[in-house]
């Protein structure tokens, strides 16, 4: 993996939008449209967040993650084309898990396609493990395998628990 780019995080915001259902759409074959990112920004627990080398420069990835009832719930993560590899994916993974601990949460689950080889390899790497499956999920012969991040066993790279440095103002 080449080295982790410096990087940028940020509330998504309304403006965001066409340019995350761009990186969304060429990432999934079933991509959220545009209002189910309009009514997440919405929701009171609801996080989204962008991922970029500068504030003023591309999206390069973004994600959307639930706290509720002491538990995370990854629901959407995504890094254009040309981002992947370099640790845009595994960078916000680490602040989604830092924002769960501190907000209380113990564990942070997810569905991931079992076709999505990179997902899955990341999420291991990342800690996440497999704790089940869900048949037809997306669709006929389309399963879910689902995933868990034990928060209290879980420390990132840097050994810090998963807390990454706060958002860069600039």
């Amino acid at each position: 993996m080449a080295s982790r780019p410096a990087l940028t995080f940020a509330p998504m915001v309304s403006s965001d939008l066409p340019e995350v259902v761009a990186i969304e759409t060429r990432s999934f074959p079933s991509p959220w449209r545009i209002g189910l990112f309009q009514h997440e920004l919405g929701l009171e627990f609801s996080r989204l967040e962008t991922a970029r080398e500068s504030s003023s420069g591309p999206i390069l990835g973004y994600a959307c993650w639930w706290v509720v009832a002491g538990e995370g719930h990854l629901l959407n993560l995504a890094v254009d084309v040309p981002a992947r590899g370099r640790g845009v994916g595994r960078a916000l993974v680490e602040r989604i898990a830092g924002d769960c601990r501190a907000s209380g949460a113990a564990v942070i689950g997810l569905e991931v396609r079992s076709e999505n080889a990179a997902a899955i390899a990341l999420y291991q790497r990342c800690g996440f493990a497999e704790v089940g499956r869900r048949r037809g999920y997306y669709g006929p012969d389309r399963d879910a395998i689902l995933m868990d991040l034990d928060l209290a066993e879980h420390t990132d790279e840097r050994g810090n628990g998963g807390r990454s440095p706060a958002p860069d103002p600039s």
